[in-house]
């Protein structure tokens, strides 16, 4: 029974280590790379320039989400924008009222797809900051 609980310890401490580190993570400045009905096979990139000299109109139509560190998110889709609040619980993230699932999450990557949608539609992320 105590090798139960401290197990169950164990695992309970992990888990919460793992969903703050997913968290930081998060937080900054990402831009939209692309996005697929599907999964790698049909991923098409949209037009991304790299350079740094980009102006701030040519950003403004881009997709960009920003995480901050009091669960608030500010989202420029297209120069349409917006504000909203997020939480992650596991590897569910919710923005607003909508769910998502994070496929994958590092420190310059973000993939995430529609969760409970008619289509697997991924969307690809980029850190900008």
């Amino acid at each position: 029974m105590r090798t139960l609980i401290i197990l169950t310890l164990i695992f309970g401490i992990n888990s919460c280590i793992a969903q703050i580190e997913s968290e930081k993570k998060l937080i900054g400045k990402w831009i939209l790379i692309a996005e697929a009905d599907s999964f790698d096979d049909d991923i098409e990139p949209l037009t991304e320039n790299d350079s740094e000299s980009e102006s701030d109109s040519k950003t403004e139509l881009k997709t960009t989400l920003t995480f901050n560190k009091d669960k608030t998110i500010f989202i420029n889709q297209m120069g349409n924008k917006y504000d909203a609040t997020y939480k992650l619980i596991d590897s569910i993230l919710t923005i607003g009222s909508r769910e998502y699932i994070i496929v994958k999450i590092d420190k310059e990557k973000l993939i995430y797809k529609v969760k409970d949608h008619l289509f697997d539609k991924h969307y690809e992320f980029k850190k900008m900051e």
